[in-house]
Protein backbone atom coordinates (compact mmCIF):
# COMPACT_ATOMS: atom_id res chain seq x y z
CA UNK A 1 0.00 0.00 0.00
CA UNK A 2 2.50 1.98 0.79
CA UNK A 3 4.43 1.71 -2.46
CA UNK A 4 1.48 2.49 -4.52
CA UNK A 5 1.38 5.93 -2.59
CA UNK A 6 4.73 6.58 -3.23
CA UNK A 7 3.91 6.39 -6.88
CA UNK A 8 1.06 8.42 -6.88
CA UNK A 9 2.57 11.75 -5.01
CA UNK A 10 5.42 11.73 -7.69
CA UNK A 11 2.82 11.80 -10.12
CA UNK A 12 1.12 14.35 -8.73
CA UNK A 13 4.03 16.29 -8.14
CA UNK A 14 5.68 16.02 -11.82
CA UNK A 15 1.70 17.41 -12.77
CA UNK A 16 2.16 20.13 -10.90
CA UNK A 17 5.69 21.49 -12.52
CA UNK A 18 4.80 21.22 -15.43
CA UNK A 19 1.83 23.26 -15.11
CA UNK A 20 3.75 25.58 -13.22
CA UNK A 21 6.28 25.53 -15.82
CA UNK A 22 3.86 25.71 -18.89
CA UNK A 23 2.38 28.84 -17.66
CA UNK A 24 5.48 31.09 -17.66
CA UNK A 25 5.54 31.45 -21.64
CA UNK A 26 3.37 33.00 -23.76
CA UNK A 27 1.28 31.54 -25.85
CA UNK A 28 1.60 31.28 -29.45
CA UNK A 29 -0.79 32.88 -32.10
CA UNK A 30 -1.39 30.25 -35.14
CA UNK A 31 -3.13 32.16 -37.95
CA UNK A 32 -4.82 29.56 -39.97
CA UNK A 33 -6.04 31.89 -42.85
CA UNK A 34 -5.27 35.46 -44.05
CA UNK A 35 -7.55 38.27 -45.36
CA UNK A 36 -7.05 39.63 -48.67
CA UNK A 37 -8.98 41.71 -51.12
CA UNK A 38 -11.58 39.67 -53.75
CA UNK A 39 -10.70 39.97 -57.46
CA UNK A 40 -10.76 37.86 -60.30
CA UNK A 41 -8.40 35.46 -61.37
CA UNK A 42 -7.39 33.12 -64.10
CA UNK A 43 -8.47 29.76 -63.91
CA UNK A 44 -6.31 27.41 -64.95
CA UNK A 45 -7.25 24.15 -66.27
CA UNK A 46 -4.91 21.60 -67.56
CA UNK A 47 -6.46 18.50 -69.92
CA UNK A 48 -4.47 15.46 -70.56
CA UNK A 49 -4.65 13.19 -73.85
CA UNK A 50 -2.09 10.52 -75.48
CA UNK A 51 -1.84 10.12 -78.75
CA UNK A 52 0.42 8.85 -81.60
CA UNK A 53 2.88 10.97 -84.02
CA UNK A 54 2.17 10.83 -87.45
CA UNK A 55 2.81 11.99 -91.09
CA UNK A 56 0.25 14.55 -91.93
CA UNK A 57 0.41 12.47 -95.81
CA UNK A 58 2.62 9.31 -96.82
CA UNK A 59 2.74 8.07 -100.67
CA UNK A 60 2.34 4.49 -101.37
CA UNK A 61 5.13 3.35 -103.45
CA UNK A 62 3.92 0.64 -106.52
CA UNK A 63 5.22 -0.40 -109.73
CA UNK A 64 3.87 0.16 -113.14
CA UNK A 65 5.56 -2.74 -114.04
CA UNK A 66 4.49 -6.93 -112.94
CA UNK A 67 7.18 -9.28 -112.45
CA UNK A 68 9.55 -10.79 -110.05
CA UNK A 69 11.43 -8.33 -107.82
CA UNK A 70 15.39 -8.72 -107.97
CA UNK A 71 16.35 -5.41 -105.95
CA UNK A 72 14.93 -3.51 -103.15
CA UNK A 73 16.94 -0.34 -102.30
CA UNK A 74 15.76 0.84 -98.90
CA UNK A 75 14.69 -0.26 -95.36
CA UNK A 76 12.24 0.86 -93.06
CA UNK A 77 13.70 3.55 -91.25
CA UNK A 78 15.85 4.99 -94.36
CA UNK A 79 15.78 8.50 -95.34
CA UNK A 80 15.94 8.59 -99.37
CA UNK A 81 16.44 11.30 -102.26
CA UNK A 82 14.15 11.95 -104.85
CA UNK A 83 14.99 9.91 -107.78
CA UNK A 84 16.46 7.28 -105.88
CA UNK A 85 16.24 3.41 -106.92
CA UNK A 86 14.23 1.79 -104.58
CA UNK A 87 13.09 -1.18 -106.54
CA UNK A 88 13.97 -3.38 -109.30
CA UNK A 89 11.67 -5.73 -111.45
CA UNK A 90 12.35 -8.18 -113.79
CA UNK A 91 13.28 -6.61 -116.94
CA UNK A 92 13.35 -9.53 -119.72
CA UNK A 93 10.13 -9.33 -120.84
CA UNK A 94 10.10 -5.24 -121.31
CA UNK A 95 13.96 -5.93 -123.37
CA UNK A 96 12.45 -7.87 -125.82
CA UNK A 97 9.34 -5.51 -126.72
CA UNK A 98 11.44 -2.78 -126.84
CA UNK A 99 13.73 -5.20 -128.93
CA UNK A 100 10.53 -5.92 -131.03
CA UNK A 101 9.27 -2.30 -130.94
CA UNK A 102 12.86 -1.05 -132.73
CA UNK A 103 12.58 -3.75 -135.35
CA UNK A 104 8.76 -2.26 -136.42
CA UNK A 105 9.99 0.96 -136.35
CA UNK A 106 12.82 -0.22 -138.97
CA UNK A 107 10.14 -1.82 -141.54
CA UNK A 108 7.83 1.32 -141.03
CA UNK A 109 10.37 3.75 -141.93
CA UNK A 110 11.40 1.30 -145.01
CA UNK A 111 7.21 1.43 -146.23
CA UNK A 112 6.87 4.59 -145.83
CA UNK A 113 9.94 5.71 -148.09
CA UNK A 114 8.82 3.24 -150.77
CA UNK A 115 5.36 4.40 -150.68
CA UNK A 116 6.23 8.44 -150.82
CA UNK A 117 8.64 7.27 -153.84
CA UNK A 118 4.96 5.38 -155.32
CA UNK A 119 3.44 8.51 -154.48
CA UNK A 120 5.62 10.72 -156.70
CA UNK A 121 5.91 8.77 -159.29
CA UNK A 122 2.03 8.03 -159.49
CA UNK A 123 1.64 11.75 -159.26
CA UNK A 124 4.15 12.65 -162.22
CA UNK A 125 2.46 10.14 -164.02
CA UNK A 126 -1.47 11.46 -163.58
CA UNK A 127 -0.74 14.64 -164.35
CA UNK A 128 0.85 13.35 -167.37
CA UNK A 129 -2.44 11.54 -168.12
CA UNK A 130 -0.58 8.48 -168.33
CA UNK A 131 -2.63 6.73 -165.18
CA UNK A 132 -6.18 6.66 -163.97
CA UNK A 133 -7.12 8.91 -161.20
CA UNK A 134 -7.89 5.39 -159.76
CA UNK A 135 -4.64 4.30 -159.58
CA UNK A 136 -3.51 7.62 -158.58
CA UNK A 137 -5.80 7.35 -155.34
CA UNK A 138 -4.73 3.92 -154.55
CA UNK A 139 -0.89 5.02 -154.21
CA UNK A 140 -2.01 8.20 -152.28
CA UNK A 141 -3.82 6.44 -149.71
CA UNK A 142 -0.91 3.64 -149.60
CA UNK A 143 1.44 6.56 -148.75
CA UNK A 144 -1.08 7.62 -145.96
CA UNK A 145 -0.89 4.21 -144.85
CA UNK A 146 2.37 4.17 -144.20
CA UNK A 147 2.75 7.45 -142.77
CA UNK A 148 -0.13 6.52 -140.29
CA UNK A 149 2.23 2.33 -139.63
CA UNK A 150 5.42 4.90 -139.50
CA UNK A 151 3.67 6.96 -136.55
CA UNK A 152 2.39 4.05 -134.72
CA UNK A 153 5.77 1.83 -134.64
CA UNK A 154 7.21 5.34 -133.03
CA UNK A 155 4.67 5.17 -130.66
CA UNK A 156 4.64 1.59 -129.90
CA UNK A 157 8.80 1.88 -129.67
CA UNK A 158 8.01 5.31 -127.04
CA UNK A 159 5.82 2.90 -124.90
CA UNK A 160 8.15 -0.10 -124.72
CA UNK A 161 11.12 2.35 -123.65
CA UNK A 162 8.75 3.39 -120.85
CA UNK A 163 7.85 0.02 -119.84
CA UNK A 164 11.48 -0.63 -119.87
CA UNK A 165 11.55 2.65 -117.19
CA UNK A 166 9.03 0.89 -115.05
CA UNK A 167 11.10 -1.89 -114.10
CA UNK A 168 13.23 0.76 -112.08
CA UNK A 169 10.80 2.38 -109.31
CA UNK A 170 12.22 5.77 -108.08
CA UNK A 171 11.63 7.51 -105.22
CA UNK A 172 9.11 10.15 -106.03
CA UNK A 173 9.61 12.58 -102.93
CA UNK A 174 12.29 13.23 -100.15
CA UNK A 175 11.52 11.04 -97.35
CA UNK A 176 11.66 8.33 -95.21
CA UNK A 177 10.93 4.82 -95.99
CA UNK A 178 7.80 3.77 -92.98
CA UNK A 179 6.82 0.47 -94.32
CA UNK A 180 8.08 -2.39 -97.04
CA UNK A 181 5.84 -5.02 -98.05
CA UNK A 182 7.65 -6.69 -100.55
CA UNK A 183 10.66 -8.73 -100.82
CA UNK A 184 13.05 -9.50 -103.10
CA UNK A 185 11.83 -12.58 -105.13
CA UNK A 186 8.37 -11.84 -104.73
CA UNK A 187 6.25 -11.44 -107.76
CA UNK A 188 4.31 -8.62 -107.91
CA UNK A 189 1.50 -6.91 -109.96
CA UNK A 190 0.85 -3.81 -112.00
CA UNK A 191 -1.86 -1.65 -110.45
CA UNK A 192 -2.49 -0.67 -114.12
CA UNK A 193 -3.66 -4.11 -115.20
CA UNK A 194 -4.42 -5.97 -111.54
CA UNK A 195 -8.01 -5.44 -110.68
CA UNK A 196 -6.77 -5.28 -107.04
CA UNK A 197 -4.51 -1.91 -107.47
CA UNK A 198 -1.40 -3.84 -107.63
CA UNK A 199 1.34 -4.30 -105.03
CA UNK A 200 2.32 -2.08 -103.02
CA UNK A 201 5.76 -2.19 -102.40
CA UNK A 202 6.75 -0.06 -99.65
CA UNK A 203 5.43 3.86 -98.04
CA UNK A 204 7.24 6.94 -97.70
CA UNK A 205 6.63 9.82 -96.06
CA UNK A 206 7.97 13.35 -95.30
CA UNK A 207 8.51 13.38 -91.33
CA UNK A 208 9.91 16.86 -91.14
CA UNK A 209 6.08 18.11 -91.20
CA UNK A 210 3.73 15.39 -88.84
CA UNK A 211 1.36 15.74 -86.49
CA UNK A 212 0.08 14.32 -83.25
CA UNK A 213 -3.90 12.50 -83.05
CA UNK A 214 -4.97 12.47 -79.77
CA UNK A 215 -8.31 11.23 -78.30
CA UNK A 216 -9.67 14.02 -75.78
CA UNK A 217 -12.35 12.61 -73.34
CA UNK A 218 -16.03 13.97 -73.88
CA UNK A 219 -15.88 15.27 -70.40
CA UNK A 220 -12.98 17.26 -71.52
CA UNK A 221 -13.81 17.94 -74.63
CA UNK A 222 -15.42 21.03 -74.05
CA UNK A 223 -12.60 22.73 -72.16
CA UNK A 224 -11.05 22.90 -75.71
CA UNK A 225 -10.92 25.79 -78.13
CA UNK A 226 -9.32 26.34 -81.14
CA UNK A 227 -6.18 28.50 -80.78
CA UNK A 228 -4.96 27.05 -77.34
CA UNK A 229 -1.85 26.51 -76.74
CA UNK A 230 -0.73 22.80 -76.40
CA UNK A 231 2.22 21.42 -75.01
CA UNK A 232 3.67 18.26 -76.50
CA UNK A 233 6.02 15.73 -74.50
CA UNK A 234 7.52 13.02 -76.69
CA UNK A 235 8.48 9.94 -75.59
CA UNK A 236 11.87 9.85 -77.80
CA UNK A 237 12.74 13.32 -76.62
CA UNK A 238 10.87 13.57 -72.50
CA UNK A 239 13.03 16.56 -71.38
CA UNK A 240 11.73 18.68 -74.68
CA UNK A 241 8.66 20.85 -74.38
CA UNK A 242 6.94 21.04 -77.99
CA UNK A 243 4.67 23.71 -78.58
CA UNK A 244 1.39 23.13 -81.08
CA UNK A 245 -1.48 24.74 -81.54
CA UNK A 246 -5.25 23.23 -81.66
CA UNK A 247 -6.41 23.33 -85.10
CA UNK A 248 -9.58 21.06 -85.05
CA UNK A 249 -12.38 21.11 -81.84
CA UNK A 250 -13.88 17.55 -82.33
CA UNK A 251 -13.80 14.72 -80.27
CA UNK A 252 -11.68 13.00 -81.93
CA UNK A 253 -8.58 16.33 -81.52
CA UNK A 254 -5.78 16.94 -83.78
CA UNK A 255 -2.99 18.70 -82.99
CA UNK A 256 -0.79 19.88 -85.86
CA UNK A 257 2.65 21.17 -85.47
CA UNK A 258 5.62 21.29 -88.12
CA UNK A 259 8.58 19.41 -85.98
CA UNK A 260 11.62 20.56 -88.32
CA UNK A 261 14.53 19.61 -85.67
CA UNK A 262 12.91 16.22 -85.07
CA UNK A 263 12.72 12.99 -87.14
CA UNK A 264 10.52 10.16 -86.36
Amino acid sequence: MTQLKVKSFVVALSIIFLASCGGGKKEEEFKFYTLKEAGTQQLELTVEASGTVEAISSIEIKSKASGQVLFLGAEIGDFVEQGVVLARIDQRTPTNTLAQANADLEVAKVRLSNAKNQFNRSKRLHDEGNISDKSFEDAQEASSSAQAQFVRAEVFLENARIALDDTSVRSPIAGTVISRLAEVGQVITSPTSAVGGGTLLMEMADLNKVRVRALIDEIDIGKISIGQEVTLKVSAYRDKDLQALCRKSNPCLKLIKTLRPFQY
